[in-house]
Formats: structure tokens, C-alpha cells, sequence
């Protein structure tokens, strides 16, 4: 008889390690995925292109129904855990029976933070997370809103150029003095803003959000200078925060995420933690690619095969605001490492590899990203450049790899 298996969240770090699963451990588990939002697991990274309209909702849904089928796998959506007993092994459900299990994984993700200043609490201040948030903005850019996002991160440019794509007159306030600053260097982040801003989007550096002005709608917004912008609309996009209050209620140890060790388990027997919830060695991710990573360590593990999981080396490699951006290691570079810069403002691109001790320790690339998986490759083997080092720089196909020592 199979072992009850059930993963409370159904993003995407819940189907790929369903994927995962059914590679090492096909039947060994009856799987049940349970989730809040009201529909199969998607990817949340093209959220922005649903909203600028280069891409359809049903387009971005990760696995078809019947692939969930197919793999013996229930998927539950549009349902909230509210309560894990860890004595009895049950799951309380809202508006239905508790659910027992053998084993249990949380992959509950995190939710977008909102900023505490007076105002927040007004009409047309809204969050950018999830497909029912685009189905919102959707409908302020077509009424040609003005919209003001906060947060000049990942999620803010993103909001941003869905919504000036959408229509809508944006403004982006950033606290920081440059763009995506824990992905990018300053000439990079530069090079970002001006590409951004030839998509028609307005961005204030060093906006320090101070206050939402309106009589019960938003009306505008000011800024610790005493500025003040006019808006329709606010949207927070200023970071995230691992959903941990299930995982805490329970008893679970956490931190700021919820604690695992090596094999992704957390203090509690049989219970695990996985993606934007996790915190492995201190370090809360919030990204993709460490959760898949982390997928395939625990799979083996509940596989009964030898597992550890290191941490990740952390990358970013996609388009922001229509803009291709990728950015790996220590892309800033530390005493003793030396950079390797090619720039061109007028073609919109930017290199730059960070190298110490004779490897390839970090990279940032705007614009011009081929090559980008191969640089994440030698960052992450700690390959010898010295053989490549004077053709790296213009790529892969140029560097004579075969020399590399």
C-alpha cells in the first residue's frame, strides 16, 4: 500500500517535485497536492507577459491536468490548510474533513510585502503575485489608469512593464539608488534604467515612499522629500516574505523561513520544507532554480537514496521589462578578484566577469544573454579560465573551451 505523501502549496516548486518523485519513486507514495489558489500549478515568472498581453493565462499553466492524473497524483486546488497537528498527522482543511498523512512537505511559497505607511489601507493599493492580481491590473491599465509601483526589484520592473505595455501611465519609486541592486552592479543597473525608460516608464531612484494620499481611493502618492505624484493606483512590489505561519502555528522551527537542514527536513518528524518557504544555512532564496534544486534532493531522499542539498549558487537569467538580463556569484567582485568589462550603451549591452583565483567567480550580462548558461556552468565547476581568458569574454563559441585547463 502506498505511503500517504501530501504537499501543502501547489506552485511550482510542489509540481516539479511531483516531477521529481515520479522519476525515482513511481508508486511508492499516494500523492495529494493541496493548494489555495483556484487553479493547477503555473509559471509565476511569466505572470509579467500575461499582463503585458504577450502571452495568454491558460498559456503559462505548468503541467495539463491529466499529467497530474497520469502520475496517481490528487490535486486539491482552491483549498487552505488551516492547521497541522503533528501528533495525529492530520491536516485541518477549510470548509472540509482533515486529511492524515505519512509524510508531509511545505511549499506554501511567500506572499509580497506591504509597505506600513499611512494609506496602505486605501482603495486601489494592490500587490503584484499571483494570476488574480493580474486579472486586477489588467483592468486599471484598460481604464488607462495612472499607476505608481514601488519596488524597483525584479517583481517591480516587471509590474511596471506589463502595465505600460497594458496601457497604463506608470511611475517606478525605487529606496534604492540603483535598479536590481542585489543582482546588478551600478554601470549594469544604469544601462537597465535607460532601456526601461525608453518603454515609456518613469523612475525615481531614491524615492522613499512616505505616504498614500486619497478619501477612501487612492489619489497620490508623496515621498519623504515632500513630492508628490498623482495615481489612480498603487502597487507594492517591494520584496516577499516566506509563508511561515502554518509551519510556526504547528510548532515547527523557524526563522525567517521555515528551518531545514541538508535533506530539506525541517525539526518535525517526516515533515519537510521546500522553495520559498525554506531556510537552508540561514538563507531564504525566493527564486526558481534553488527550489528545483531543492526538489531533486528530496525527492532522492524520500527515494531512500543519499541526498544533500549544498545551497545554490544564485542566478538570474531572464527578461526584465523586455530587457534580457542574467547575473551569477559574486557578481560585484571582492579584494583580490579582477573584472573583465565590455560595454555598448548604443546596442543596449553590457558584460562583466568577475574572476579571482584563476576561475570565473561571478557575471552580469544586459542585453546580449547567449552565453549566459555557459558562464553559470564555470562559475558553478570552478573550471580554470586562464586557458579562455583572453576570448571568454566574446563567448563560447570564440573561447576555444578545449583549451581550458
Amino acid at each position: 500500500m502506498s505511503e500517504p505523501l501530501v504537499i501543502v502549496g501547489n506552485g511550482m516548486a510542489a509540481a516539479r517535485l511531483v516531477d521529481e518523485l515520479a522519476k525515482t519513486s513511481l508508486g511508492r507514495y499516494a500523492v495529494a497536492v493541496i493548494g489555495e489558489e483556484p487553479r493547477l500549478a503555473y509559471n509565476r515568472v511569466l505572470l509579467s507577459s500575461v499582463l503585458a498581453g504577450e502571452t495568454g493565462s491558460h498559456e503559462i499553466e505548468l503541467r495539463p491536468a491529466d499529467w497530474w492524473r497520469h502520475r496517481g497524483v490528487t490535486v486539491r486546488y482552491g483549498y487552505r490548510v488551516t492547521e497541522i497537528d503533528t501528533g495525529r498527522r492530520e491536516l485541518k482543511i477549510e470548509g472540509e474533513e482533515s486529511m492524515e498523512y505519512s509524510k508531509l512537505v511545505l511549499a506554501t511559497g511567500s506572499t509580497p510585502l506591504r509597505l506600513n505607511v499611512p494609506g496602505a489601507d486605501l482603495a486601489g493599493v494592490h500587490t503584484f503575485r499571483d494570476t488574480r492580481d493580474v486579472d486586477l491590473l489588467l483592468t486599471l491599465a484598460a481604464a488607462k489608469k495612472r499607476v505608481v509601483v514601488v519596488g524597483g526589484g525584479l517583481l517591480g520592473l516587471e509590474a511596471a512593464y506589463g502595465l505600460a505595455k497594458a496601457g497604463a501611465p506608470v511611475t517606478l519609486l525605487h529606496l534604492m539608488d540603483r535598479l536590481m541592486e542585489r543582482q546588478l552592479d551600478g554601470p549594469a543597473a544604469d544601462l537597465l534604467k535607460t532601456l526601461v525608460e525608453r518603454k515609456g516608464i518613469r523612475i525615481l531612484l531614491n524615492a522613499s515612499t512616505a505616504r498614500i494620499h486619497g478619501e477612501g481611493h487612492v489619489e497620490a502618492v508623496e515621498l519623504a522629500d515632500g513630492s508628490r505624484i498623482a495615481a489612480d493606483a498603487v502597487i507594492f512590489a517591494a520584496g516577499i516574505k516566506p509563508n511561515i505561519a502554518l509551519a510556526r502555528d504547528a510548532g515547527i522551527a523557524v526563522n525567517r523561513g521555515i528551518v531545514v537542514n541538508d535533506e530539506m527536513q525541517t525539526a518535525s518528524p517526516d515533515i519537510y520544507a521546500l522553495g520559498e518557504c525554506a531556510e537552508h544555512r540561514g538563507t531564504c532564496y525566493g527564486l526558481v532554480e534553488p527550489a528545483y534544486e531543492q526538489a531533486r534532493v528530496l525527492a532522492r531522499h524520500l527515494a531512500g537514496r543519499p541526498a544533500a542539498y549544498q545551497g545554490s549558487v544564485v542566478s538570474t537569467n531572464l527578461k526584465v521589462s523586455g530587457v534580457s538580463v542574467f547575473s551569477a556569484g559574486d557578481f560585484m567582485g571582492g579584494e583580490g578578484s579582477e573584472s573583465l568589462v565590455l560595454t555598448d550603451v548604443r546596442r543596449g549591452s553590457y558584460k562583466k566577469l568577475v574572476i579571482a583565483d584563476g576561475r570565473l567567480t561571478g557575471a552580469v550580462l544586459i542585453g546580449d544573454t547567449v552565453d549566459a548558461l555557459w558562464y553559470l556552468e564555470l562559475i558553478r565547476n570552478r573550471d580554470k579560465v586562464a586557458a579562455i581568458r583572453t576570448d571568454m569574454m566574446f563567448g563560447r563559441a570564440l573561447a576555444r573551451p578545449s583549451k581550458a585547463a
